[in-house]
């Protein structure tokens, strides 16, 4: 397996608006890991076309430190954003999504919708070769190590959070059973790296109200 499947193409944020000068519930972009917010370029386009107010935070290097620190890094986001906003959209790719679950756990009823696209909530298994393994640490940090398990966590929609799954038949880095979680919607021919490209399905699976 190659270790690029495992990268997002990469793109360009567009310029975000501060939530403090938007109105409604605001939308969280999560990149995977070695991933960045530019991967959602063509998803936050059409939020900003809608109207919808975003935010795309850069989180553990990348997502490549250890799952915690980046649990971390986006509670404290997360918490300063619902200071100001009685609840918040998710969406998460990869990486982003186990992390986007978990942060509907840590805040209950405050995450209104959580949308996975092609979200590893159960973890990923690890490679049969032991050499390959070893390379996907070294190459993609302590955030691969952490999220490859050979039994899959456990994984639950929290109460009062809507939980919609986009999951490609292309994918070959994140598999189905990892990814299927709330309502499931099948996409063909998609593969995993350009799976945050996909505005119209992403802002459909919103069903975004203010």
């Amino acid at each position: 397996m190659s270790l690029l499947r495992w990268v997002p193409h990469r793109g360009t944020l567009p310029p975000l608006p501060p939530l403090d000068r938007t109105e409604g519930t605001p939308v969280m972009l999560l990149h995977g890991l070695m991933g960045s917010p530019g991967n959602f370029e063509r998803t936050a386009r059409g939020l900003l076309d809608l109207g919808i107010p975003a935010v795309a935070p850069l989180y553990g290097l990348r997502g490549t430190v250890r799952i915690e620190q980046s649990f971390a890094e986006l509670v404290a986001v997360t918490g300063e954003i619902l200071v100001a906003r009685e609840r918040i959209d998710i969406v998460g790719h990869s990486l982003g999504g186990h992390l986007g679950l978990r942060l509907a756990h840590e805040f209950p009823g405050r995450v209104r919708t959580l949308v996975g696209v092609g979200a590893a909530f159960r973890g990923l298994p690890p490679p049969p070769n032991p050499a390959v393994r070893l390379g996907v640490g070294i190459v993609m940090g302590r955030g691969a190590d952490d999220l490859m398990t050979r039994v899959p966590f456990e994984a639950a929609a929290p109460e009062g959070t809507r939980v919609v799954s986009l999951i490609s038949d292309a994918d070959r880095v994140v598999p189905a059973a990892s990814s299927e979680l709330g309502e499931v919607r099948r996409i063909s021919g998609i593969r995993h790296e350009h799976l945050p490209g996909l505005a119209a399905d992403i802002i459909a699976a919103l069903e975004w109200t203010p």
